[in-house]
């Protein structure tokens, strides 16, 4: 059965973010890629790019660290679903002081041997209205 998790029970999930943002502040791409399954079976869609494997969003990283910075997030809501070993993160955040509109993450997660690992990625603006 599906679950929603909720209270100190995100506290995981959290981590994950705040790992991943470290990596990006740190333009620590091995810290990013740590974050995601070992194998190359990935996908992630997003701003500014369709990406099929890790060696492809690796590029992609190393391409958009040359001339982006990391922002620090403001406004984070999170809502998680759990269901055995895999999991859905959905998050809304704001970018402090870019001016940006709020952006949403959508993860699917796996969960190998006790830590959380992507396995997709979604990261777009949150729709107007």
């Amino acid at each position: 059965m599906t679950t929603q998790v909720t209270g100190e029970a995100l506290a995981p999930f959290k981590q994950l973010i705040h790992e991943m943002g470290q990596a990006f502040k740190e333009k620590d791409i091995s810290k990013a890629m740590a974050k995601f399954v070992v194998d190359e079976d990935i996908c992630s869609f997003g701003f500014y790019a369709d990406i099929d494997n890790k060696s492809e969003l690796e590029r992609h990283w190393k391409d958009y660290f040359k001339d982006h910075e990391s922002a620090s997030k403001s406004e984070e809501h999170y809502t998680v679903y759990v269901y055995g070993t895999a999991a859905c993160l959905c998050l809304t955040h704001k970018a402090e002081g870019s001016g940006e509109p709020m952006k949403r993450l959508t993860l699917f997660l796996e969960n190998h041997n006790g830590a959380w690992l992507i396995r997709h990625r979604h990261h777009s603006f949150v729709p107007a209205g």
